[in-house]
């Protein structure tokens, strides 16, 4: 089943600490291996199903990610924004000019997150099939910690994790539901952390099995534990 993916990379990852952006960072101290953003774009562009993969980049760093890009098949850059929701913003309307407009409404259009390299590929499986079946949907996992309310360093109360999922990337949508969705947020002051949330004001979003080893590269530990599962691979 087709599909095209947006990738909002244009954030600093301020949280990892380093001199330069945290996609650019090696998961491999040996020359030439990929960075994150290559491992990441490739999940999908080295994927048949895949039609494009539109990175969401900042301007100043465009030069190092064409570097970091080049030869690999289906990328699109496009300037993304100040925020995350501002650069998928970016990139579905980047996408809406690249898709033929009687294909709007039928174009599945997958959301990722750039720090996301250990992506398994049958995530992105179940999430396209999602789409296809369900219209909206995203990759989560259940909790299996004890979770608490912490306010000033004191436990308050507990809650009951039966009902808490953690939500993953990718995210999947109907390419004109997922632009709707965007514009209504964006004009009602709307600010939220993915693009489930977004949509989930105008529809339902289902929930698909993602991969505790699809982890979210942000501190330097996180880091580590992404270049050992890249090594076994």
């Amino acid at each position: 089943m087709r599909y095209s993916v947006i990738i909002p990379a244009a954030g600093s990852g301020s949280r990892m600490g380093a001199a330069i952006p945290k996609v650019f960072l090696r998961l491999s101290t040996v020359v030439g291996e990929p960075s994150i953003i290559q491992k990441t774009v490739e999940i999908f562009a080295l994927d048949p199903e895949c039609e494009r993969v539109v990175v969401c980049v900042n301007r100043e760093w465009r030069a190092r990610f064409n570097d970091e890009l080049q030869g690999v098949p289906k990328v699109v850059l496009v300037d993304g924004g100040e925020t995350r929701q501002d650069s998928v913003r970016c990139g579905v309307e980047a996408l809406i000019s690249l898709v033929a407009e009687p294909l709007h409404a039928k174009s599945c259009v997958l959301v990722h997150d750039a720090a996301r390299c250990c992506l398994p590929t049958d995530v992105v499986r179940r999430v396209v099939d999602g789409v296809y079946e369900h219209g909206a949907v995203t990759a989560a996992v259940t909790v299996p910690d004890a979770l608490s309310i912490v306010t000033d360093g004191v436990v308050r109360s507990s809650v009951d994790r039966g009902n808490v999922w953690a939500i993953q990337t990718p995210q999947g949508f109907w390419l004109d539901e997922l632009r709707l969705a965007h514009l209504a947020a964006n004009a009602d002051g709307f600010v939220a952390l993915d693009d489930a949330s977004i949509v989930a004001r105008a529809r339902e979003v289902r929930v698909v099995e993602g991969d505790r080893r699809n982890i979210k590269v942000t501190h330097p530990q996180d880091l580590a534990v992404a270049v050992q599962m890249c090594r076994e691979g």
